[in-house]
């Protein structure tokens, strides 16, 4: 029995995930932590969540782009 290749697009959509997470975690943690040391060291990364958030949408994008032109290509092959 053979296993499902996975497509290649599929790892986009994982650095998605991961790129969120990151993101959010950042800009969220500040709120959350009683550490005021810690609170403003990880407040002053504000910028690399939001760059994350980005990144994470991008990716998000271009899985849902690729996915989209392959579909299309399937069905144009089925006609």
């Amino acid at each position: 029995m053979a296993s499902k290749k996975p497509r290649p697009d599929d790892d986009l959509l994982w650095k998605a995930v991961l790129f969120a997470v990151i993101g959010l975690f950042v800009l969220i943690a500040p709120h959350r932590l009683q550490s005021p040391e810690l609170r403003d060291i990880i407040a002053g990364s504000a910028g690399l969540g939001w760059l994350s958030l980005a990144l994470g949408a991008g990716c998000l994008a271009l899985w849902g782009w690729r996915g989209y032109q392959h579909w299309k290509r399937r069905q144009a092959a089925d006609r």
